[in-house]
């Protein structure tokens, strides 16, 4: 115990030692320091710097950008938005800094801010090409709008979930490809390059990440990615891509490659002809379907011709003839491509439809996830594929299963204990009503001192008629706990660790809007009192009337008599309580926005003569939640959730 105690002495003194040091630097060294990490693409390092430069020197506005330019690269939104606020108004000296600052808010969920802050910036901007720059600020402002909108469509019929560590990294993984339903491709930095992977499914858990078995070995010290097969299989098209030292996806000139099956083995790489990879432009994200009896090879490039930025463009060959060339590449056309970025395209020939990522139709983040209906170059106007597929982060890659019952899909979201920044790219998968899968899932803390409880063993049991069966028992080191549950079924949960009173809950997964189930858990030192008793609801009221429908009525509690009409339900619902207030005007504009997202209802407290402005119904957890996220991103920061049972108010709840 004492030399460990010594040693987090050392620890504690060597970062404070190096604290101080870095404390110490002049605003010229933090500054010389930040423009050397950021040659080196460590833009999380050079953001500090530059911070702390401008701390020093904050005449030199520069820096301050500086730092917010790089939080923006390290996906760090929130601290982009902090750092750009400091000069939003100084478009004279950084041009365009108010759209970035705008953008940082929108990618950050902040949406109410966001969109007042995109206007605010077109307002005042004076620049050239204000048009153009009018039709981006009104996509924004869309995409502010209907990411106010869409928690409360969320589909409940897609069920998101993480893979695990057996596939994802602290580095950027992306560009999955489907092999087979337990056989997944994908590509990931984690070696310092971007490279291929292959992961096999086993039971729920995949399989560490390892080099595709009999491929070739690739002469060439760039990145290779973006792997696709076509669907014989006989074909495998990828990319090489330029910048050896930093990886960008849409940063690094890429060229696509086709290797060939010859038997058990794969052909030399060929490049795809120039016409494909055209000179000083990138050709990527290669996506193949055999359609007509021609391969119909979908991929993003900003090459001349298209309508800005990156675009989707095909090329086709006739299946009959091994040997066939490729089509000059068409252009998808404006119905699909804007003046922003499209990429990642994955046609579902069973659907008809094109799954596409895109910056520049309306979304509720940076890149959304859409879909359109067509081929060739006649397409249906996009549609957001909406929540959970996408969030306020960047959503792209989609794309199916073999089986076609889910799939995958690439976001740099947080995403709870298995996803903590937004700072890399993960893959997700996602299944369909075909193949909904549940989960429980919370977090165990120490009653006493409110810190994560490790290590605890935690026990999942099926509670049957006949008994409890042992489902799993795991070992939670990091105070999580995490499981795969199915439907219909009744579990009690016990949670045991050296040192502590064991602790037990029951459920019942039975609702069909919830896919995540679970609570924290507190534990107790053993044989002490809990340090301070956990939050309960207030006394349950009772109902002195008995209402008709659209009638008011009277509830009474201990201490209040409370008049509403608001609807009674049975069993347990949720209602977002917004205000209390001495007068309520329920024509006031600030009332007819948030009108949008729920009905409106009110309880008159007659005591003291308030009017509690609450906005419902909420039947789950899930939806509440979403309802509560909007109404304060409408200005309504001090509402909270309230839950109701049987028709009667029992209190405040935090989920």
């Amino acid at each position: 115990m004492m030399t460990t105690r010594i040693l987090f002495l050392v620890v504690g003194v060597g970062i404070a030692s190096l604290l101080n040091a870095q404390d110490n630097l002049s605003w010229k060294k933090h500054g010389k320091l930040a423009d050397d990490l950021y040659k080196e693409g460590k833009y999380l390092e050079a953001a500090g710097h530059y911070e702390q430069a401008w701390k020093k020197k904050s005449k030199k506005k520069d820096f301050i950008f500086n730092a917010g330019e790089c939080y923006y690269l390290a996906k760090e939104y929130r601290k982009a938005a902090d750092a750009y606020r400091n000069v939003k108004d100084d478009g004279k000296d950084f041009p365009l800094v108010g759209l970035k600052y705008a953008r940082s808010l929108k990618q950050d969920g902040q949406y109410d801010k966001a969109k007042t802050a995109f206007q605010e910036f077109f307002d005042k901007y004076t620049g050239e090409s204000k048009n153009i720059l009018e039709d981006i600020i009104k996509t924004e402002i869309a995409g502010c709008e209907l990411g106010m909108k869409l928690p409360l469509q969320i589909d409940q019929n897609i069920n998101l979930r993480h893979p695990g560590s057996g596939i994802n990294t602290s580095a950027s993984e992306f560009a999955p490809f489907a092999f087979s339903d337990d056989v997944l491709y994908y590509s990931s930095t984690m070696g310092g390059k971007a490279r291929i992977y292959r992961s096999q499914r086993q039971g729920e858990q995949w399989s560490k990440g390892a080099t595709p078995e009999n491929f070739p070995v690739i002469q060439n010290d760039q990145h290779f990615c973006n792997g696709v097969a076509s669907p014989d299989g006989n074909r495998f098209y990828f990319t090489i891509c330029s910048g050896v030292q930093n990886w960008g996806d849409l940063t690094s000139r890429c060229e696509i490659f086709v290797i060939k099956r010859r038997g058990n083995t794969w052909s030399q790489p060929e490049r795809l002809p120039d016409f494909i990879n055209v000179e000083r432009a990138t050709a990527t994200h290669p996506n193949v379907v055999h359609q007509g009896g021609r391969e119909i090879l979908y991929f993003a490039s900003n090459r001349d011709g298209g309508r800005g930025g990156m675009d989707i463009w095909y090329t086709s060959r006739d299946l009959s003839n091994e040997n066939s060339a490729f089509s000059t590449p068409t252009n998808l056309g404006g119905s699909l491509n804007t003046l922003g970025d499209e990429i990642t395209p994955f046609y579902d020939s069973a659907e008809g439809i094109l799954y596409f990522a895109s910056n520049g139709h309306p979304s509720i983040g940076g890149f959304d996830i859409f879909k359109s209906a067509g081929d060739g170059t006649r397409w249906a106007p996009p549609q957001n594929a909406g929540m959970p597929l996408n969030s306020s982060a960047d959503d792209y890659f989609y794309t199916k299963n073999k089986s076609g019952s889910g799939g995958f899909l690439v976001s740099n979201r947080a995403f709870g204990a298995q996803k903590a920044s937004t700072r890399d790219e993960d893959i997700f998968l996602f299944g369909s009503s075909g193949e909904r899968r549940l989960s429980l899932q919370g977090n165990i803390y120490e009653e006493a001192s409110g810190r994560p409880a490790n290590p605890v063993l935690v026990a999942l049991y099926e509670v049957r008629s006949s008994g409890e069966v042992l489902v799993v028992e795991k070992t939670a080191d990091d105070g999580t706990y995490a499981f795969d549950i199915q439907s219909g079924k009744s579990y009690r949960v016990i949670v045991e660790g050296q040192g502590y009173d064991s602790y037990t809950f029951r459920f019942a997964t039975n609702d069909p809007e919830l896919s995540v189930y679970g609570q924290p858990v507190y534990l107790i030192a053993a044989g002490a009192p809990p340090a301070e008793p956990r939050p309960t609801v207030e006394p349950r009221p009772t109902v002195e009337t008995t209402p008709k429908e659209g009638e008011s009525y009277i509830i009474k509690d201990e201490n209040f008599s409370i008049v509403t009409s608001a609807p009674r339900h049975d069993g347990v619902y949720y209602r977002i309580q917004l205000a209390a207030l001495k007068k309520y005007d329920e024509n006031s504009s600030v009332f007819k926005i948030i009108k949008e997202l729920g009905t409106l209802e009110t309880e008159y407290i007659t005591e003291r003569d308030l009017t509690r402005v609450l906005l419902g119904d909420y039947f789950t957890q899930d939806k509440a939640m979403a309802a509560l996220r909007l109404a304060k991103q409408h200005g309504f920061s001090g509402a909270y959730a309230v839950q109701y049972e049987d028709g009667v108010r029992l209190g405040r709840v935090n989920f």
